[in-house]
């Protein structure tokens, strides 16, 4: 048996020590910062970094300084967002540089056509593995399941322009938690909509963050809407649409990275920014009880087949090791 690989992440809940499925094995250091990975450089065989973008930066600067002690290096869920001002588009040149000193990059989605465009990720460094449910240790009881309303949520390049737009058209309720509402990344001065001026069919519900609420809201939903702005280059949405599948939800969703790229009958599927076409898949949802049941059953079947934290870890550290041979 080959010994363990040593292997440095920031994936706190990773055990001291995995083996996988196949039997290859590692030995996990968590490290959180960039002194802790730098003093476990010299006895780690491979690098594994979650999402913290600053941190994975540190790393690839060090090796692009200092090229003897580069170890190899594995990104996953890497969150871009495309570059608009001047500022982020010399980000992006210096961003694109420090990438070359990864050796593959792990995502929860499958196009990749605006990583490589502005970011020159390539497709031959990049693997695809499907994310988990977040929400499947909270439990909700029978009583708590209903068909009150359409619901929205989230905070990541939502567009809930659109969203607001095509429920005020309907006759059917709809609802958007506060913290939602109130903090969505990129609301500005352009989106007109507050409490006192949006449509009366459309609650926004009182929410602390905690997951116990958001799971309850879901539980209450007739239908769950994740619109997405056509800018997004990652998988914006994705662990909502798949927590509302958990609790058997017919998910409606824009068309883009982490939901076109990776669902069929799971979803409805609609353009960003279109209102004609999201009002018409409510309508068709709402109405028509077969596609929505169909649709959530296949929605509900695809999101119990990822597991949770430990089948996602199954999956990336056996991507992250293929690194090694």
């Amino acid at each position: 048996m080959s010994a363990p690989v040593r292997v440095v992440t920031n994936f706190m809940s990773a055990p001291a020590s995995l083996t996988l499925r196949d039997g290859r094995r590692a030995d996990i250091l968590r490290s959180d910062n960039w002194h802790e990975v730098r003093r476990a450089l010299a006895s780690a065989d491979l690098i594994v970094i979650d999402c913290r973008d600053s941190l994975l930066y540190r790393i690839a600067t060090h090796f692009l300084i200092f090229p003897w002690r580069r170890k190899p290096l594995v990104a996953v869920d890497l969150v871009l967002r495309k570059p608009v001002t001047v500022r982020h588009r010399a980000a992006a040149l210096i961003k694109r540089l420090l990438f070359r000193r990864v050796d593959r990059f792990i995502h929860y989605f499958r196009d990749l056509s605006g990583y490589t465009r502005y970011f020159g990720i390539p497709a031959e460094r990049s693997v695809y593995v499907p994310f988990k449910v977040n929400n499947r240790d909270v439990k909700v009881a029978a009583t708590e399941f209903g068909e009150d309303y359409i619901f929205t949520m989230g905070r990541s390049l939502r567009d809930y322009d659109t969203f607001i737009r095509a429920v005020a058209e309907l006759p059917y309720p709809a609802a958007i938690p506060e913290f939602s509402f109130e903090s969505f990344e990129g609301r500005d001065r352009a989106f007109a909509w507050t409490r006192e001026n949006v449509p009366p069919q459309l609650t926004v519900l009182p929410d602390s963050g905690a997951r116990e609420d958001l799971v309850r809201n879901l539980a209450r939903a007739r239908l769950v809407v994740i619109p997405t702005q056509a800018s997004s280059l990652c998988a914006s949405g994705l662990s909502t649409y798949l927590d509302a599948m958990y609790l058997g939800k017919c998910v409606i969703a824009s068309h883009g990275p982490g939901a076109s790229d990776v669902l069929t009958d799971q979803a409805l599927l609609v353009p960003p920014h279109d209102v004609p076409a999201l009002k018409a898949a409510i309508v068709r949802a709402w109405e028509d009880d077969t596609l929505r049941t169909q649709t959530a059953a296949a929605g509900r079947s695809y999101a119990a087949s990822l597991g949770g934290e430990p089948e996602l870890l199954e999956r990336i550290f056996s991507e992250a090791l293929a690194v090694r041979g």
